[in-house]
């Protein structure tokens, strides 16, 4: 997969057009460091340290950092910081560049006669972060840098949060409500009690109708003299007590400036309790079941990381209860409640299969195999006339939709699929009654003539229909399959995903904006999602085979060309349904990026 845009100049550019742009750094735990480009704080969700332990606990540590350059008395702003009615923009007029890597991002600045570059690296594995100023400069100048901690879930704001502070030589610890934080550096002036830093403002969170200020605190500030010539500066953050571990994590970097697709990839790629598992999407998604599975080719099978796949489907399959994977996990456990999720897992796994071959594959399924043949157990009890009966528990979870066309279609795909391994293995299974059922019943009661209802009794015109197409086995062949592509491409397809409902339709809502009922209301009902282009592509080549692959090649170029619009090297959740189709949700969601890159590498030429 080729480079993805992530170096960006800021000259005659305005705080306005810039604050929309965010990076995103991951940890492999769940914790990341997330601002927009400017280094400024637009969520309540960013923080240049946002811890993850134990079950994905992520807590905003580490807000920000405030720093000036002294030259001949005048004082130069490094920061960009909101304050509800105001704006403190000095920063910007400083900044030069910003480049994004892989786990670091670097600001370069001028002022005053001094070049300024900021490198912020985050280290994976550990929960800690890196920031290193690096001074080049004919002139003496001073450098003060003042933290700004915080102490929160990342879904609130403020709250009653207290801290206390201790010196050890060049080491400041700060004992917070969740542990201790150390921040080692020389130069440190601290103040007696403390000082709050009052009224930041994260402007996204009150277009989303949610708390939108708060205030963070500061131990002190660190402060620095230079004669000229080249010097740095180096702080550490490390929540916990800084040790040879964690200062190797932090000095283990890739100063590359390429960033990769397949590199983003990896972000999503978490480790949970000694598990390896799957981050739906940042800030604010943990791990979904349904998310997982349908991510899992695109994040680890097309990169050739089956040892990530393997682990990640055996959690899965290893918490099934009564014939279902989680749905997520919580700190109290396992919960079960969507229909989809398992049936997604079926297929998964014969992708694992397809790609790793049979024998190398049994080491998975074996010793699970009662458990999936648990699957059908659970499943057939739902089945009346033929069709699987659900009332919830789609991936369009906001809307009632009663026996989904897509969960009828996986389940038949999950027949089929489970009555190949067990030929592999040997059982014998025969599922033929309930695929005939389902073969008789299908047709006549989902196709409309046209196309395939969305639901029974519900002709809205919905990509879901895609994901029947691009299964092994399905039903839809044919003209009728190349009709029903026609008009997806004619309805719902966009240069940055399929819409989730036909325009023309009186529900259609072009705008995902407001506050939570106004944004429900659009989230399936109009909105553009980037990885139904996956299920898409997938059935064009089903149906088109090389003509449809040309054609998915045109499609593919489109949504790469859109990479980056919001979070720098990724693909957000959702985007508006109307054009210019502004970014929305979370800004790097998993099966965004997942299905995107599996489409490019397996349905393209």
């Amino acid at each position: 997969m080729g480079f993805v845009s992530n170096s960006f100049s800021f000259s005659n550019k305005t705080y306005g057009g810039c604050r929309g742009l965010e990076f995103l750094l991951t940890n492999g735990l769940g914790g990341y460091c997330s601002q927009t480009v400017l280094g400024s704080l637009s969520r309540k969700y960013h923080g240049l340290l946002i811890s993850s332990v134990g079950d994905l606990e992520q807590r905003v540590i580490l807000s920000s950092v405030l720093e000036e350059v002294v030259v001949g008395g005048e004082r130069f702003s490094l920061s960009v910081n909101e304050y509800g009615d105001s704006v403190d923009d000095r920063g910007l007029s400083n900044l030069v560049d910003v480049c994004v890597g892989k786990n670091f991002v670097r600001f370069n600045y001028a002022v005053g006669g001094v070049s300024v570059s900021k490198l912020v690296q985050l280290g994976y594995g550990v929960n800690a972060v890196r920031v290193v100023y690096s001074f080049e400069s004919d002139v003496d100048f001073e450098f003060f840098v003042r933290p700004l901690l915080n102490d929160r879930c990342i879904h609130d704001v403020g709250g009653d949060r207290k801290f206390s502070q201790s010196l050890d030589g060049d080491n400041i610890i700060i004992t917070l409500s969740s542990g201790v934080l150390s921040i080692f550096s020389n130069g440190f002036t601290p103040h007696l009690d403390g000082v709050w830093h009052r009224g930041l403002f994260y402007f996204l969170e009150r277009l989303r109708g949610e708390a939108d200020t708060e205030d963070v605190y500061s131990p002190g500030f660190f402060s620095y003299r230079s004669g000229g010539g080249l010097s740095t500066v180096d702080l550490t953050f490390s929540l916990g007590f800084l040790g040879d571990f964690v200062w190797q994590k932090l000095c283990d970097y890739d100063l590359s400036p390429n960033l990769l697709l397949s590199e983003v990839c990896e972000s999503f790629i978490v480790d949970v309790l000694g598990e390896k598992s799957v981050m739906a999407g940042y800030h604010w998604f943990r791990d979904w079941g349904r998310d997982t599975m349908i991510s899992l080719p695109g994040l680890t099978m097309v990169n050739n990381r089956f040892d990530i796949a393997s682990a990640v489907l055996a959690r899965f399959i290893d918490h099934m209860h009564e014939g279902r994977i989680p749905t997520r996990f919580t700190p109290d456990g396992p919960i079960y409640y969507d229909f989809d999720g398992t049936l997604w897992m079926v297929d998964r796994l014969k992708e694992y299969v397809r790609h790793l071959g049979w024998e190398k594959s049994r080491d998975l399924i074996l010793p699970r195999w009662s458990k999936l043949k648990s699957i059908v157990s659970f499943y057939e009890k739902n089945v009346v006339d033929g069709i699987l009966q659900n009332r919830k528990g789609t991936w369009m979870d906001t809307l009632p939709r009663n026996n989904a066309v897509e969960v009828q279609a996986l389940w038949y795909n999950a027949l089929g699929i489970l009555e190949d391994f067990s030929m592999l293995i040997g059982d014998g299974l025969d599922y033929s009654c309930l695929k005939n059922d389902f073969e008789s019943s299908f047709w006549s009661k989902y196709f409309n003539g046209n196309y395939l209802n969305d639901c029974l009794g519900d002709s809205s015109f919905r990509p879901n229909q895609a994901i029947a197409l691009s299964l092994e086995y399905s039903v839809v062949d044919g003209n009728a399959a190349s009709d029903i592509l026609r008009q997806i491409d004619e309805r719902l397809l966009t240069s940055y995903g399929l819409r989730t409902l036909a325009s023309d339709d009186p529900k259609y809502c072009g705008r995902y904006f407001g506050g939570v009922d106004e944004r429900e209301r659009a989230y399936h009902n109009g909105t553009v999602w980037p990885w139904l282009i996956g299920p898409y592509c997938r059935a064009c080549v089903n149906v088109g085979g090389d003509t449809g692959r040309k054609y998915v090649s045109h499609i593919i170029g489109d949504v790469l060309d859109k990479i980056g619009g919001n979070c720098v090297g990724s693909l957000n959740e959702i985007y508006d349904g109307d054009y210019p189709h502004i970014p929305c949700g979370a800004i790097s969601q998993a099966w965004s990026v997942a299905e995107v890159l599996r489409a490019y590498v397996e349905d393209t030429p």
